[in-house]
């Protein structure tokens, strides 16, 4: 296709355990390159609590012989930047650059994961450094809230967690205990590297193999317990401080869908709550004025798969909001999309994805995300193809229906809870009042 000159995935495996995936975008003036391991706090057993996000962090404070302030001037200096987080399935460290300093960046980044310094004195200054990260997410009411919600659903799971860990978890760490972390998660880890941007591909390759033989890192370490949490239909309201009603609500995806049942599921996702002209906005915010920011959006990796919508509004507009969010998640259960809602879905869609192609760190993170969730690594005009080969209504309707019954649905209201939103939380919702987790 013409929109994508030379649209190609170039696959290498430059060690066992350790997969190079490289998108080559002809006329790209910057190089994204990403380092994935799919290990997160999911993963972490009760006393490694924390370490993943912890060790992110540590792997800042200078490598090889550069140390810290070095290492993020030279990226300043290119015009760049490097960035890492941790999610609950994968920890991955990232830069963007111009093209001609994609094998400096390779290498301070390969230096970066396996020959970090790990000081003591840096490492206890750090824990401070991330308990005050922990309360500001706990100052965060949304936030708050999105991690209340995911251990109302995945109650008892690991993947109900706290990212960062708890406040006692971070205070209790010990340097120890993080250096054998990183030494057996990430230096012994499986990786998968992305790149995107007018590379060369075999270059690439031979410089990322040749930094694995010098260092002699065996990547044997791997995930053998695959985690595939219950998703729990719970309702619930818990007090805490703010001045509105924060709303979640959410469904279980099937286990593993399917690509082409993905993309229907984000059109019809785009339809339904993900765009300003969807059904969400334009109702409950610009026709009723109800709430501020209302949305829909899914979330898959390879062991969860949610579709979640969140708003917040006030205590005095709840009953009417609720009663409006309700309609609409019955309507759009019982009749799915029309051909026109479809049409315009898919048109957006395509437009976003050829936006989007000109960004190296989309490419790069899109191959990552893709080849974690189900080993593939499909280009973008091929995913393109895939949304705009969509017509007919009727299977996204039939996903609709098999994944996205209202009565199915977990909630969760979150802030302050007055005893008019108490009552429209039990009448309408099914809601039960309680306390807030310690997960």
């Amino acid at each position: 296709m013409g929109s994508f000159p030379e649209d190609h995935i170039y696959q290498y495996d430059p060690a066992p355990g350790v997969k190079l995936l490289i998108d080559k975008i002809p006329l790209a003036k910057g190089a994204a390159i990403g380092f994935w391991f799919p290990f997160g706090s999911a993963h972490e057993k009760d006393i490694e609590r924390g370490l993943s996000h912890f060790t992110e962090h540590m792997l800042f404070k200078g490598s090889g012989e550069r140390d810290a302030r070095e290492f993020s001037r030279t990226f300043d200096r290119f015009g760049g930047y490097i960035n890492a987080f941790t999610e609950r399935e994968a920890i991955c460290f990232y830069g963007l650059v111009p093209v001609k300093h994609a094998d400096t960046a390779v290498s301070m980044i390969m230096d970066m994961i396996y020959r970090p310094k790990l000081g003591k004195a840096d490492f206890e200054k750090e824990k401070n450094v991330i308990i005050n990260e922990i309360l500001s997410s706990e100052d965060d009411i949304e936030e708050s809230a999105q991690d209340e919600f995911l251990a109302l659903v995945y109650k008892g799971h690991p993947a109900s967690r706290k990212i960062a860990g708890r406040l006692a978890d971070i205070k209790n760490a010990s340097h120890a205990a993080l250096c054998e972390f990183h030494d057996k998660k990430i230096r012994q880890g499986s990786l998968v590297i992305t790149m995107a941007g007018n590379l060369d591909p075999d270059r690439m390759a031979e410089q990322v193999s040749a930094y694995i033989q010098k260092i002699d890192s065996r990547h044997h370490y791997a995930i053998k317990d695959k985690f595939f949490p219950v998703f729990n239909k719970e309702r619930k309201m818990i007090k805490a401080s703010g001045s509105q009603v924060y709303f979640f609500y959410a469904s279980a995806l099937s286990a593993k869908l399917e690509q082409d049942e993905f993309w229907q599921l984000s059109i019809a996702n785009s339809a339904y709550g993900e765009s300003m002209s969807s059904r969400l906005f334009m109702h409950l915010r610009e026709e009723e004025g109800l709430c501020y920011n209302i949305g829909s959006s899914l979330y898959l990796s390879p062991y969860i798969a949610l579709w979640a919508v969140s708003s917040a509004t006030t205590q005095r507009q709840f009953p009417v909001f609720a009663n409006a969010y309700l309609q609409e998640a019955q309507s759009f259960f019982a009749g799915g999309l029309s051909r026109e809602e479809l049409a315009e879905a898919v048109s957006r869609m395509e437009g976003s994805i050829l936006l989007a192609s000109d960004d190296p760190e989309f490419r790069m993170k899109r191959l990552a995300r893709q080849f974690i969730y189900d080993g593939s690594c499909e280009p973008i005009s091929v995913t393109r193809d895939r949304i705009v080969a969509v017509k007919d209504p009727d299977r996204i309707n039939a996903l609709v229906k098999r994944n996205l019954d209202p009565e199915k649905a977990s909630l969760l209201l979150y802030g302050k809870l007055g005893t008019r939103t108490a009552k429209t939380g039990r009448d309408i919702f099914g809601a039960e009042e309680g306390e807030a987790s310690e997960s």
